[in-house]
């Protein structure tokens, strides 16, 4: 079965609904709840999400809890650790952050990133495409 990493927008679009990103990461969550992929989010995911989400859409701290409680019973949430931070440290990638949600995926054996940010991950070594691009693979496979 195919494990797929979701990055910090993806998770963000979803879970605080934003506009014409939602549908598309509804349907990669709605998949990964049928069974047909393994889903996965780094735990670097939730916290920087908490934050966006209770000052940008003012989201209270209990419904982000409620929200996350919900969504780690669809997906497996990966590590930031010593290895990831040393990994990311010496990884060409321009933003760190994006630097270290790569090495979770790699060390957790992803073998696919969605994200809406494809160009900030162009140094990494495994596929790495827009929510559309992938949902459209699923439905036009190469």
């Amino acid at each position: 079965m195919k494990k797929v990493f979701i990055d910090t927008n993806v998770f963000l679009d979803f879970i605080a609904k934003r506009g014409d990103f939602y549908a598309p990461a509804a349907s990669i969550i709605s998949l990964a709840s049928q069974g047909e992929m393994e889903l996965a989010v780094s735990s670097l995911s939730f916290a920087t999400g908490s934050y966006v989400l209770e000052s940008h859409y003012k989201m209270s701290q209990h419904d982000i809890l409620k929200n996350y409680k919900c969504f780690i019973t669809l997906c497996g949430v990966t590590t930031v650790n010593e290895e990831t931070i040393r990994n990311a440290v010496e990884t060409p990638f321009e933003d760190f952050e994006d630097a270290m949600q790569y090495h979770s995926a790699l060390m957790e054996g992803a073998d696919i990133i969605i994200t809406r940010n494809v160009k900030d991950f162009q140094k990494a070594q495994i596929p790495v495409l827009t929510p559309q691009e992938f949902l459209q693979q699923l439905v036009h496979p190469q």
